[in-house]
């Protein structure tokens, strides 16, 4: 069996992420809309003074949610674009890379194994032309280097964010399918909305957290975008002055 491809090595982990991310969005409110009916529900019996009470709980509750589905909510709309900087990333190595690396002994080894045997002016001529091909063509092999890790830092520091976003977000509409469970009986309401949202201010406040760091990550790569222009832009060294066909194109 063939392995995957490294994009999908990557890009099937990073979808999957948001298949998680989606269902555990639609428990976790589904999960907090149930418990607000019960809430209404049994309002008659709880009373105005636990009613308020369990409002300041809830809408504790309702703001951490909030504020993980503003997360989710920019994450899903640049899925699409990380998932093509994903595949860009490793296409510098298979388009770019590889095929040029390849050039790098071709270039120094005479087509013609006589012209081994060559000396004078000719040869060194020769010679001297072949070092600096294979002087460019290594060159262009380091920059494509270059610009595919940065390109899949920027990717893997994406893939980190959604596969941590996606287990705050479970986490989440696990507590909530589990309070609005607990909450299915009248003298179990106040503790269990106590209790989520205890929960879900601890899961936000350590998962934001997490998502902070990796975020820096991300800014950390982009950072490094003159080095990246540098690099492109310095032709001094590549065949002819330009970049491959293949890196224009």
């Amino acid at each position: 069996m063939q392995p995957a491809p490294p994009d999908l090595e990557y890009g099937e982990p990073f979808n999957k992420a948001f298949d998680q991310i989606r269902a555990g969005v639609d428990l976790a409110v589904g999960g907090f809309n149930d418990i607000v009916a019960q809430v209404n529900e049994w309002a008659w019996l709880l009373g105005p003074a636990a009613l308020l009470w369990i409002k300041r709980n809830l809408d504790a509750a309702r703001r951490g949610l909030r504020s993980v589905l503003d997360r989710v909510e920019h994450a899903v709309a640049h899925q699409m674009p990380v998932l093509s900087l994903i595949s860009m990333s490793f296409r510098w190595v298979t388009d770019v890379k590889t095929p040029v690396s390849q050039l790098s002994f071709a270039v120094t080894e005479p087509v013609d194994q006589n012209l081994a045997k060559w000396t004078g002016d000719a040869a060194r001529a020769y010679a001297d032309k072949a070092t600096k091909q294979k002087a460019a063509v290594d060159e262009s092999v380091l920059k494509a280097e270059f610009i595919s890790q940065w390109l899949f830092k920027i990717a893997k520091a994406n893939v980190d964010y959604a596969v941590e976003l996606a287990k705050i977000v479970t986490n989440l509409a696990g507590k909530f399918a589990q309070a609005a469970v607990d909450a299915a009986a009248v003298i179990n309401i106040p503790w269990a909305i106590d209790t989520l949202a205890e929960s879900v201010g601890d899961i936000v406040t350590a998962g934001l957290d997490t998502l902070l760091h990796i975020g820096q990550r991300f800014v950390d790569a982009l950072g490094n975008v003159r080095d990246i222009a540098t690099q492109v832009g310095d032709h001094s060294k590549l065949p002819g002055g330009r970049w491959p066909e293949a890196v224009r194109g």
